[in-house]
């Protein structure tokens, strides 16, 4: 199938390792895998947002109603990935693997094995793309890919794919509506994969808690103009929603969704060389502090040489002292990223 110009398909069937959550373990996840859970959570908190621009390609929009956010899974993301360079190691695009893959991959993949048929195959002629992802440790239920890297472009590839039926169910086609009703209704964990080849979700079990802020990323990755965004789900709305970029602190407002369920956008500007580190820092309704990630810091600047992430954090500076306002007010933003 061909969507924009660029080949994308999905799998859907009935059906790891937790680290802090938003830190990377060894790499993963990268930038573009972070950008991709964000924007599936955002996409989630408020699916009409999405479908109102997606417009008459959407033709089943109605059956999209608020749903929690996806837990990040490194046992998905490690199967999803390793997909995504065994495609470009081995020059194809599909689902299953085009051998059989060796038992031991999760061990050897990425230190000695980058998905090269001589080191990831065991001769064979296919591996199912769920008995691969099972390799990692994962259970999985779907899984999407869609050739293009860049996440915001791969992402709406698979949201405003093309369907003419109203039908409220997953239609595997053609013509499918399956990947957007994985990312808006499947779970319960979801972890992207974008190597050197396509752009790889897999879906299942296996995420970390589910945590305040279950995800956050900025795109595009460095520029004059940045885009900030987190997720936030919890029974109560955040007291102050902040991202603190260089130790300077910028309130976040809610743009998608409710306060219990929603995205919060913050628009950075001045972002445009070097290497700048962020993280997110959330009060939630008892005063305490939730920060994305948990320790360290995400990166805006250069890849390879501005890390996606680190154990650096900067200072609580200017701004980052916020004290809601709400005199006049009975509804409406705080100041602070919060509601009135």
């Amino acid at each position: 199938m061909r969507h924009l110009g660029v080949c994308f398909a999905l799998l859907f069937v009935l059906s790891g390792t937790a680290s802090a959550n938003g830190e990377a373990v060894n790499g993963f996840p990268n930038w573009r895998e972070r950008v991709m859970h964000a924007w599936t959570n955002r996409a989630r908190a408020d699916p009409q947002v999405e479908m109102a621009t997606c417009g008459a390609a959407c033709s089943e929009a109605a059956c999209y109603t608020p749903k929690p956010p996806l837990p990040w899974s490194e046992a998905l993301n490690r199967a999803a990935r390793f997909h995504s360079d065994e495609m470009a190691a081995q020059g194809y695009f599909a689902h299953d693997s085009r051998c059989t893959i060796v038992s031991n991959i999760n061990a050897l993949y990425p230190a000695t094995c980058m998905g090269a048929a001589s080191c990831a195959c065991n001769g064979g002629t296919t591996t199912a793309w769920s008995a691969r992802v099972g390799l990692f440790g994962a259970n999985p239920s779907g899984e999407i890919i869609a050739s293009g890297q860049d996440p915001n472009g791969a992402f709406y590839q698979w949201l405003y794919e093309s369907f003419n039926q109203t039908t409220c169910a997953y239609v595997q086609g053609p013509p499918t509506n399956g990947h957007r009703w994985n990312i808006l209704m499947a779970g319960p964990a979801i972890g992207y994969g974008v190597g050197s080849g396509a752009a790889v979700g897999d879906f299942g079990n296996g995420g970390v808690p589910l945590a305040k802020i279950p995800s956050g990323s900025h795109y595009p990755r460095m520029g004059t103009a940045i885009e900030a965004w987190a997720n936030w789900y919890d029974t109560s709305g955040p007291k102050q929603a902040l991202v603190n970029v260089d130790g300077t602190c910028s309130p976040m407002m809610l743009t998608r969704g409710s306060v219990t369920n929603g995205a919060y956008r913050a628009q950075l500007t001045g972002l445009g060389s070097a290497c700048h580190r962020y993280y997110f820092v959330f009060k939630d309704s008892s005063d305490a502090v939730v920060t994305f990630p948990t320790t360290g810091s995400l990166g805006i600047g250069p890849a390879g040489t501005c890390a996606d992430w680190d154990t650096t954090r900067p200072a609580l500076g200017a701004g980052c002292s916020c004290t809601p306002s709400c005199t006049n007010k009975q509804c409406g933003d705080d100041g602070c990223g919060g509601s009135c």
